[in-house]
């Protein structure tokens, strides 16, 4: 196996093990995995934000964000705020039980992940999120004409 092979099978188990990690909490916490992520992106954003910003910070379906969506919303944690004028798409906001709720869940995450950030150095943070994102940008420079051949 070549040198490169070997750091992306290493690079890519990390990845999945941390995917995992997110998977074992949404579960402990009895959410779906959507439900967790839409929880957790509405607990971080400044504003509301609406089904179609969700899609788009989650990199998940359409499908999926709307059924974790009505799930929440039937049980009480999320609403939908009316569109603004002129402005495509609901807001959503969590209600008072989905505050609660998020203050169980996704704000112990973030306490987890402050304190694992916390381990490292303030120049390794910053290298670590340079290189993940520098990374993620080569990728897609390579990926450029594979994906001009795929049909969508």
């Amino acid at each position: 196996m070549s040198e490169l092979r070997d750091l992306l099978v290493r690079y890519n188990r990390v990845y999945k093990e941390t995917n995992e990690f997110y998977h074992h909490l949404a579960r402990r916490f009895q959410l779906s995995d959507c439900a967790f992520w839409i929880l957790y992106t509405l607990r971080e954003s400044t504003a509301p934000c609406t089904q179609a910003e969700l899609c788009a910070i989650l990199c998940l379906s359409r499908q999926t964000v709307n059924s974790a969506i009505q799930q929440l919303r039937r049980a009480g944690y999320l609403e939908l705020l009316p569109a603004p004028d002129g402005k495509a798409g609901k807001p959503l906001v969590l209600t008072p039980a989905g505050q609660a709720l998020a203050g169980e869940t996704v704000d112990r995450v973030f306490a987890l992940e402050e304190d694992a950030l916390d381990r490292f150095t303030p120049e390794e943070r910053e290298t670590f999120l340079a290189l993940n994102q520098r990374y993620l940008t080569h990728l897609r420079r390579s990926a450029d004409a594979l994906l001009e051949d795929v049909p969508l």
